[in-house]
């Protein structure tokens, strides 16, 4: 008789268990990857459309440096903005962000400075406008975007799934009394990943700065979000190590 090689039943077992146990540690780790890779791809796409956007308005407009920043947030968005980032687009009023008027810190306070929300494609847009003339040299002009990547579907949380953009226009003197030392001297404009409306010259900062809750980042638990998009930008578009937001 013909003896036959076979695995006991036992052994099938713990085969199957052992799988199962590496599956358990591994696939976490897999999702999470996974979903950090979709945040980030959409966080490129959105940076994209929005700088493109403000591209084709300077063709008709202007260059943004000279666009009005006295006027409304509704006008400023409707005259510059939304009619070259998305057509259709419609006023938000209440229940944009995850069915709530206002996005989530990471401390799970309501993020109230937003400004005039608008729906756009499958995305939320809220736009606040700043013109501070603080004397004949310092004038600071901002644009600060709160876009929420995936609609009213995600939790609507800044730093997971709403980051901020700001369009930067500010030039100082040689004292540069908001612009530390670490940004070069002279004028500083553009489209940053971000906040620069309330964390002055967040960008000239290093990836650490980001976290610190000081003046030039608050993307940590108790903060308010706004510096993570620039977190992940700074670290190569990666979400860094101690990033405080888990996907």
């Amino acid at each position: 008789m013909r003896k036959v090689i076979a695995f006991t039943m036992a052994e099938v077992l713990i085969t199957l268990g052992i799988i199962g146990v590496v599956a358990a540690m591994t696939l976490p780790g897999v999702i999470r990857r996974y979903r950090e890779t979709v945040v980030i791809n959409q966080l490129k796409k959105v940076y994209a459309e929005l700088y493109q956007a403000i591209q084709m308005s300077e063709v008709n407009n202007g260059s943004f440096r000279d666009w009005d920043y006295t006027l409304s947030n509704a006008r400023f968005a409707e005259l510059y903005i939304m009619p070259y980032l998305a057509k259709p687009y419609t006023e938000c009023k209440l229940k944009c962000f995850a069915e709530s008027t206002y996005p989530k810190t990471p401390a799970n306070k309501d993020f109230t400075s937003v400004g005039v929300k608008y729906r756009y494609r499958d995305k939320l847009i809220a736009i606040n406008v700043n013109n501070t003339q603080t004397d004949s040299v310092n004038d600071i002009k901002y644009a600060s975007f709160l876009i929420d990547i995936n609609g009213n579907r995600g939790e609507s949380i800044v730093g997971k799934d709403v980051f901020m953009f700001t369009l930067f226009n500010y030039t100082y003197n040689t004292g540069g009394w908001v612009l530390t030392p670490l940004c070069p001297k002279g004028e500083h404009y553009g489209l940053y990943l971000g906040s620069i409306g309330g964390y002055w010259g967040a960008y000239c900062g290093t990836l650490d700065q980001m976290f610190d809750g000081g003046a030039r980042g608050d993307c940590n638990v108790n903060g308010n979000g706004t510096s993570c998009g620039l977190a992940i930008e700074k670290n190569g578009w990666k979400i860094p190590d101690n990033y405080p937001i888990k996907f």
